[in-house]
């Protein structure tokens, strides 16, 4: 357990729970050794609580916002699954059969439900998280009643469920973040809007892993932000289980948590700015002078941060023994350097935050008048970044069941100066993106920045599936709760799944070596 938590808690307690730069600040900071100071008096967190909590179960906050029923979003959440219930059920009865890669997932579950687990598909990339985890939910029930339920529908199922948990989890990890400022009404709709993102909810139908990859990793973050670390690396572990590329997000709370570490164990501070990254230079230096300090410092941020670099570790120690990360079907899934798929979420961004980049637009227009030398410097890098590494996977070009093809096909390769017009909206989304996470510290900033690179460019697949969890990760610290905005958001989201369902319904098209109808998801 590492200490500054508490010092953090108690200077937020003090500080109305945010931990703005008020004169607390300067007084904590002032001291040199304030760990005895924090541990004698930390008690005043709890009682601060408690009185923070009395007052919320009589209706009242300290800032006014007032809390909802408690029964309010179990009433929310029993709604939300009844509906996806019904979409499940509309699904299952036009494609009963196993649907693209599924018919890698599903006979490969049943394998294992049936206690073969030495029998892999080549074709499967992932490691078997989603079937370890059907045959735990799905294999008691079948022990009590006697008969199997691995069925297709019942494999489905388990991602019903997991939408269902992920809805909690992000209303969960909202009401951490943004609870004592905004009304829980809000935050609600919030959460609703997020757990109906439109790529993310889509495989709430299907057997695919994003649903479950996605849960995991927003419970490892809600634990790590609840300072239960190990906890929160033992979900990591789960997480990569299930896909591979969650390392990253596992490194990702990592840094964090060593940025924390180091603010602690050399400024007896949180890093907030790049200020204080230059304090923490300058204190590094001086300590380098003094090796024994030094070897102190490192020893004790190393034993802060050793549960989720056992995590890093071990994952690396797998990929050198299986000499790559994937663990089937290598050829199509080769790492590769496209920088454009940084390009391509700060596009997806724009699409799927329309209502929130509206409202940053003119900011956006004022920045550009003003320096308008680094808008031509950046619009220069994405047309060499366009000219030079835009890459096109066969998939892209072969699969026309997905949405993609026909973006690509209508757009991209017809048009080749389309690649080039749209740079504007690239730039334009990267800035929405950050003005989600400004308010964030500056370590937050740059290794999300460095997390969303590491997940999305060695892919050379364009695929929408991956961009969901660094969307997630930048919306969960907005701080704008317009009930315009977010109304207008839940509309948008909900038509945009209206009229892909209708088209997975309706639209329909042979290929000549597969009997069954083809139909177009994500």
């Amino acid at each position: 357990m590492i200490i500054p938590n508490k010092y953090y808690d108690l200077r937020n307690c003090l500080t109305g729970f945010g931990g703005h730069n008020i004169s607390f600040n300067i007084f904590f900071n002032t001291y040199i050794d304030w760990q005895p100071l924090a541990l004698k008096y930390v008690k005043i967190c709890d009682y601060f609580n408690t009185f923070v909590t009395l007052n919320v179960e009589m209706g009242m906050t300290l800032n006014g916002v007032r809390p909802i029923p408690k029964f309010i979003f179990p009433l929310v959440l029993g709604a939300f699954t009844a509906v996806t219930y019904v979409g499940f059920v509309a699904v299952y009865t036009v494609q009963p059969q196993p649907f693209i890669d599924e018919i890698f997932h599903i006979p490969q579950a049943q394998k294992y439900c049936q206690g073969n687990f030495i029998d892999w598909d080549p074709k499967i990339t992932t490691l078997p998280g989603l079937y370890l985890f059907s045959i735990g939910l799905l294999g008691p029930v079948s022990w009590i009643t006697g008969r199997s339920f691995c069925d297709v529908i019942c494999l489905r199922l388990t991602n019903l469920v997991g939408v269902a948990f992920t809805l909690s989890t992000i209303h969960k990890l909202l009401n951490y973040l943004h609870g004592e400022r905004v009304d829980g009404w809000k935050l609600i709709l919030a959460s609703f809007n997020l757990g109906i993102f439109p790529v993310f909810y889509w495989f709430s139908f299907l057997y695919y892993t994003d649903v479950l990859s996605t849960l995991l990793v927003l419970i490892m973050m809600l634990l790590h932000i609840h300072k239960a670390p190990n906890f929160a690396a033992v979900m990591g572990i789960v997480a990569v289980f299930m896909r591979q590329t969650n390392i990253v997000w596992v490194g990702f709370l990592a840094g964090l948590l060593a940025v924390d570490a180091f603010g602690f164990h050399t400024l007896r501070a949180p890093i907030q700015t790049y200020v204080d990254v230059k304090k923490l230079l300058k204190r590094l230096r001086k300590l380098s002078t003094k090796p024994l300090q030094f070897s102190e410092c490192l020893a004790n941020i190393i034993a802060d941060c050793c549960i989720y670099a056992l995590v890093i570790l071990s994952f690396c120690v797998f990929v050198i023994l299986n000499g790559g990360i994937v663990v089937g079907d290598r050829d199509a899934h080769k790492p590769t350097l496209h920088l454009m798929q940084i390009c391509y979420f700060c596009l997806f961004f724009l699409l799927f935050s329309p209502f929130y980049a509206l409202e940053k637009l003119k900011p956006f227009i004022s920045l550009c008048k003003k320096y308008p030398h680094i808008l031509l410097g950046l619009c220069l890098v994405c047309a060499l970044v366009v000219q030079s590494n835009t890459i096109v996977h066969p998939f892209l070009l072969a699969d026309n069941r997905h949405y993609t093809f026909y973006v690509w096909n209508k757009f991209y390769g017809k048009w080749i100066a389309f690649r080039y017009l749209v740079i504007p909206l690239y730039i334009f989304g990267a800035y929405v993106i950050m003005s989600f996470i400004r308010h964030n510290s500056f370590a937050f900033k740059a290794l999300y920045i460095a997390a969303s690179i590491a997940c999305l460019v060695p892919q050379r697949l364009l695929e929408p599936r991956y961009f969901i969890l660094p969307f997630l990760v930048a919306r969960l610290q907005m701080m704008s709760f317009s009930w315009k905005i977010l109304t207008l958001e839940a509309c948008y989201y909900v038509i945009i799944n209206a009229i892909t369902m209708y088209i997975f319904l309706m639209k329909t098209f042979k290929w000549e070596d597969i009997e069954e109808p083809q139909r177009i998801i994500w």
